[in-house]
């Protein structure tokens, strides 16, 4: 099925769209749209928008051989964050999170060679949106390791403005992930004590 862009949809007819959809539907549509609770929120009625949704997705720190970490400047809010997202519905985490990098910075990793650090939630996870939605993200956080170094080898998709690597110490001021950064921080610590 052809769909159009999502700002070309008015309300009523994103409704009427999601009705008019099967199950399999769905997931090609929310996989455009940025996952399934970005697809949620887009279906609620205005009136509503501002009630807190509970999300789930993952993150990841992508370290080079430097030790240094990948960040992604977004484009929607001018702001440093880590490469991640939303959960498809039926997705495994670990697949989130290296689908997650590989549309955020062209890096393809292996589900199964990334660490597990942590799964943050709780108010250090709240996220307003531009457009007024208010999440809490419940977000399990990955590691991989990659023998990259040079920036201009890796490509960002909408979301992405540019890609960067920094000292995990040396982050900028303008950061979204400053709670999963910390525990990155702290999870490295106790596996050098």
């Amino acid at each position: 099925m052809e769909y159009k862009n999502m700002r070309e949809y008015n309300h009523e007819e994103f409704v009427n769209l999601i009705l008019s959809l099967d199950e399999e539907q769905l997931l090609e549509l929310s996989a455009r749209y940025g996952g399934y609770p970005v697809l949620f929120r887009m279906a609620l009625d205005d009136r509503i928008s501002h009630i807190p949704f509970i999300q789930t997705g993952a993150a990841i720190i992508i370290r080079n051989e430097a030790g240094q970490i990948l960040l992604q400047e977004r484009t929607d809010r001018n702001k440093w964050g880590l490469p991640g997202g939303c959960q498809d519905l039926g997705e495994d985490l670990r697949y989130t999170a290296v689908r997650e990098a590989y549309e955020e910075t062209g890096i393809r990793l292996d589900p199964n060679e990334i660490e597990l650090i942590d799964t943050l939630s709780g108010e250090s996870r709240k996220n307003s949106y531009p457009n007024g939605d208010i999440v809490y993200n419940n977000t399990s956080l990955y590691l991989a390791d990659v023998s990259l170094s040079n920036e201009s080898t890796l490509k960002g998709d909408s979301e992405t403005k540019r890609l960067r690597f920094f000292n995990p110490t040396e982050v900028p001021e303008n950061l979204m992930d400053a709670d999963l950064i910390k525990t990155y921080l702290k999870y490295i610590n106790k596996k050098h004590l």
